[in-house]
């Protein structure tokens, strides 16, 4: 079975995945140099987020699709 031709992207999609794929190949940059640390939240961390998230009121909800 053969593959279908892969979709062409707008100018403007084509623009914003390159700018994304540069800015994630700097991000790779920063963690390989040392100068960005990637970890995981702590408890406490995680434990003020769901706090804060809590508080704020509920997002209003999304309308239907057509």
């Amino acid at each position: 079975m053969a593959t279908p031709p892969p979709k062409r992207l707008s100018p403007q999609a084509a623009r914003a995945l390159e700018k994304r794929e540069l800015r994630l190949a700097a991000i790779a940059e920063q963690v390989n140099d040392g100068s960005l640390v990637v970890r995981k939240m702590t408890a406490e961390e995680r434990k003020r987020s769901e706090e804060q998230r809590a508080a704020r009121p509920p997002k209003p909800p999304r309308r239907p699709a057509r």
